[in-house]
């Protein structure tokens, strides 16, 4: 089994491909009715959340760019 690919796109979405599901936060799974991609919203404007509608169009700017997380800290 390949691993799960999220990729974090510029001034949009989330876009998720591979083997996964997506549950609400009581556990409840959504009904994605086979798809193997799909995009998460990240601008909080969609009318169809957690999923991207393109409602970001010319109202959300981020340039995603991949960098390193500083170490976890341990206890």
């Amino acid at each position: 089994m390949s691993k799960t690919k999220l990729t974090i796109n510029s001034n949009g979405s989330v876009k998720v491909e591979g083997d996964f599901e997506i549950v609400d936060a009581q556990g409840n799974v959504y009904g994605l009715q086979g798809r193997d991609v799909l995009g998460i919203c990240r601008c909080g404007l969609s009318a169809n959340k957690p999923f991207c509608d393109g409602s970001h169009r010319n109202h959300f700017e981020h340039d995603a760019k991949a960098f390193d997380l500083p170490p976890m800290k341990t206890r």
